[in-house]
């Protein structure tokens, strides 16, 4: 996308241009992205499988992911292939910080137009998460995320185990060499687009 902010500016600007700019997300891209999950997915199956280099807790080894807020990169059609029962996804409280939940069992609106669980929905620890799939506004080719601006995300970001991946998931466009970070900013270790997914290299390349 020509005409971006420079990393010097602030995240506010970078989230205004975007969405001003941004183009919904096109079906094709959809299927893409979700292809390359499933290819990254089971191949990180079987290396967990190979290396077994946590033990496995009660409910361990699910995939946190999100359900879709209008506009975004939806990733229904990965669950769908391989399973519900092996995801997770994020509850947001009246206050404190995201919990974590079965992407299985009933579901009520968010505020902000998706699915999630209800109030007394059987609540995961983060021990439980092995793979994150992280939605963001943008992300460049350092790893960093750029988010809506609450802070929810990174601060569940950075309770996940050391060892799980994080995957920030966007279309190819949405990703830039370089944008603006902030100390509390938790880094992806993978990019996923419709190109496929790839690790994060410090130095962007």
């Amino acid at each position: 996308m020509s005409g971006a902010p420079g990393p010097e500016s602030s995240k506010a600007i970078w989230r205004q241009w975007i969405r001003e700019h941004r183009q919904p997300v096109a079906d094709a891209t959809t299927a893409a992205v979700v292809e390359g999950l499933r290819a990254f997915i089971e191949a990180f199956d079987e290396r967990s499988r190979s290396a077994a280099s946590r033990p496995a807790a009660l409910g361990a080894d699910l995939i946190l992911f999100y359900r879709a807020m209008p506009g975004e990169l939806s990733l229904d059609g990965l669950a769908d292939a391989l399973g519900w029962q092996h995801f997770a996804v994020t509850r947001t409280p009246p206050d404190g910080p995201l919990t974590l939940h079965p992407a299985i069992g009933a579901m009520e609106q968010h505020r902000y137009g998706f699915p999630q669980p209800i109030a007394d929905a059987f609540e995961l620890q983060p021990r439980h998460i092995s793979l994150a799939l992280v939605p963001g506004v943008a992300f460049d080719r350092r790893g960093t995320r750029l988010g809506h601006g609450v802070g929810y995300y990174d601060e569940l970001l950075a309770r996940l185990p050391d060892d799980c991946p994080r995957v920030g998931l966007a279309p190819y466009e949405l990703v830039f060499d370089r944008l603006p970070t902030e100390p509390h900013d938790v880094p992806m270790t993978h990019l996923a687009t419709e190109d496929g997914v790839v690790a994060v290299a410090p130095d962007g390349s």
